[in-house]
């Protein structure tokens, strides 16, 4: 039954684990229950990587000042980025490695979002607050349509993914442009037009394209159950869903900053 759903999924994440599928007995299958622990867990562990930024952040500033502490945490930050880069990769190729590569993440995230959104907050007034009250708002809302039978279409699915990808390569090229001509006229456009009404419109766009993937990642949770996959897969599901939450308050931060900035 696993395999021939999994054959006709359009959850790319669910279509990533029907190679590892295997017979299981009813007593050893995923739960929702062991999901929800396991997620738990994972916001316990990005928990404890925000704690650490706030200590290191509290050790630097009290030691060697303010500059130097950022100095410290933007070190610290591009390294973990890799890392958690690294982890996320593994974690997708090899699912069963999430205990430990999705905690890797978790602990990792939990750091750099601290440090993103301490840079937020220190531009726009009250974002941070605003951003996890609409996070939660958007989570909860998301819950509801699905609990009420709101599915997300596969073609819609690879849309999102495909616009995801087609930005992160943007944003790779972007990148690579600044730092070679940071003045160039391109780069000056782009940053104008970013800044501006249409800037605003591609991080609406955004939150959208992360709302749905969440909805993707309650898929990976109901599948993970209802089609009796080992109770070991439940890390997986869970890790879904953190990096699914991750993303949206990420964008959903980048969108609030976006209208703040054109209030200015």
């Amino acid at each position: 039954m696993a395999n021939n759903f999994f054959e006709n999924a359009g959850n790319p994440r669910a279509r990533k684990l029907k190679s590892f599928v295997q017979p299981v007995d009813v007593n050893y299958a995923a739960t929702y229950k062991g999901v929800a622990m396991k997620t738990l867990y994972f916001v316990l562990v990005m928990c404890a990587g925000i704690a650490a930024f706030f200590y290191i952040d509290a050790f630097y500033t009290a030691r060697n000042g303010a500059q130097a502490a950022l100095d410290m945490e933007s070190i610290i930050f591009f390294v973990l980025l890799l890392v958690t880069l690294v982890a996320s990769l593994v974690a997708a190729f090899v699912p069963k490695s999430v205990p430990v590569t999705g905690s890797i993440y978790a602990g990792g995230m939990g750091f750099c979002l601290s440090l993103v959104s301490m840079l937020y907050a220190k531009q726009y007034k009250g974002i941070i607050v605003e951003a996890l009250v609409l996070t939660v708002l958007t989570i909860g809302v998301l819950t509801f349509l699905y609990m009420k039978g709101v599915r997300v279409g596969g073609r819609l699915k690879m849309a999102c993914i495909t616009a995801i990808m087609v930005s992160l390569m943007g944003g790779l090229i972007y990148a690579i442009v600044a730092i070679a001509a940071p003045n160039s006229a391109i780069i000056q456009s782009i940053n104008t037009i970013n800044n501006g009404p249409i800037g605003i419109v591609f991080a609406f766009i955004g939150v959208l394209i992360a709302a749905v993937l969440l909805m993707c990642d309650f898929d990976t949770v109901t599948e993970t159950v209802e089609n009796g996959l080992p109770e070991e897969y439940e890390w997986y599901a869970s890790y879904s869903l953190i990096v699914g939450v991750i993303y949206l308050y990420l964008k959903i931060l980048r969108l609030l900053a976006k209208l703040q900035g054109n209030r200015r």
